[in-house]
């Protein structure tokens, strides 16, 4: 991925289209504690099209968005929409430089009106044969949002776009283990804030960020390491300079551990808790056996 995959760090490595609905084992989604179970097709229909549309994208993410409870599973539902649709226009092969970073700039631009009814009309205009369906549909994923906590989604959506503009425009520069870091904070480190924020909006949860920041990094550390040859191949490098593969995996093990507390640290009641666990617990699977650290 061009830039490392915002999205795709919580992904793990991103399947085709095709791929993805032929693997795609699709469990039941948990309507209540003690009220049974409804399936997708039992979903508002708006609903049942956000997971249509994000199972051709990640399993990760799609299973785990069917086991959160009504409400929680809309608002993480924007979100991974939201996101994945600024992903694939910065991550777009064909479009120039100067076209993607007009596109995320013209994108934010229209997010930050916090409208309920958005036009991003002029941002795409003249791009609307070249961009992916999800992309287009971004106003969907908008209006996609609880009414209560749309602001903070789309807060969130316009802040990653306009730093994704700028980190394209000056060619992903990392050079250094700061460089790194302010690079994993822009692209992964503000979405499990929001995460953060949604567990708290959901039920009350206190969640401790500052072990949050942790996890992001690891989960970008990971995915930068399992992307390592598709990047060199399509010319990115977002290894500081003179990191070998040991360096990276003694960097990431050493944020997993702060990941890791941070998953333990969200209570059992938490939703957000088996949802983080098992986006960690995928993450760390590009790691060889032999160098993944063991849970204390």
């Amino acid at each position: 991925m061009a830039g490392g995959g915002r999205v795709a760090a919580l992904d793990g490595r991103r399947p085709s289209d095709s791929t993805a609905r032929a693997r795609i084992r699709r469990p039941k989604r948990r309507l209540s504690v003690g009220a049974g179970h409804m399936t997708t097709r039992d979903s508002p229909p708006e609903l049942a099209d956000a997971y249509e549309v994000i199972g051709r994208f990640s399993s990760t993410w799609y299973e785990s968005i069917l086991q959160l409870p009504p409400g929680l599973d809309r608002a993480v539902s924007s979100t991974y929409l939201l996101l994945r649709a600024i992903d694939e226009v910065e991550d777009h092969p064909r479009l120039s430089v100067e076209t993607r970073v007009r596109l995320l700039r013209g994108i934010s631009g229209v997010l930050q009106e916090q409208r309920r009814e958005p036009d991003f009309s002029v941002p795409l205009h003249g791009c609307e044969g070249r961009l992916p369906d999800v992309s287009l549909r971004i106003g969907d994923w908008m209006e996609l949002s609880p009414v209560d906590i749309a602001p903070r989604i789309q807060e969130t959506a316009a802040t990653m776009a306009e730093r994704m503009a700028s980190w394209a425009a000056d060619g992903w520069p990392v050079r250094t283990q700061a460089d790194f870091e302010r690079y994993a904070y822009a692209v992964i480190g503000t979405v499990v804030l929001l995460l953060c924020d949604l567990w708290t909006w959901f039920d009350g949860t206190p969640v401790d960020r500052s072990l949050g920041i942790g996890y992001a990094r690891a989960l970008q550390a990971l995915n930068v390491y399992g992307d390592r040859e598709e990047d060199l191949a399509r010319g990115v490098d977002l290894w500081p300079d003179g990191w070998t593969e040991a360096d990276m995996r003694r960097y990431a093990q050493r944020q997993l551990s702060l990941g890791e507390r941070f998953v333990d640290s969200l209570p059992r009641h938490c939703p957000g808790r088996d949802f983080c666990h098992g986006i960690l617990n995928k993450a760390r699977s590009v790691l060889p056996p032999s160098a993944e650290v063991a849970r204390t």
